[in-house]
């Protein structure tokens, strides 16, 4: 083989190498976004549910609140 060829093969090798190793970091990185957007995706959805929960109690408050308001009699009777 000539030197030329012995050359150019041992750059496409070390461009291979260095196209496997973005890949695999590639990779790596894709599956810790993706865990963290299931972690996010758990935490919205808890949230999301506390916030239907305190909405639901303070609609029920306010209701309480009305109800008892309406049949109070004024302090100054």
């Amino acid at each position: 083989m000539t030197q030329s060829k012995q050359a150019s093969l041992e750059s496409a090798n070390q461009r291979i190498e260095e196209l496997e190793m973005k890949i695999t970091f590639q990779d790596h990185a894709i599956e810790e976004l993706n865990q963290a957007l299931i972690r996010q995706q758990t935490d919205f959805n808890k949230l999301s549910r506390i916030v239907e929960n305190v909405a639901s109690q303070v609609e029920k408050m306010g209701d309480s609140n009305s109800d008892n308001a309406q049949n109070e009699v004024p302090p100054h009777y």
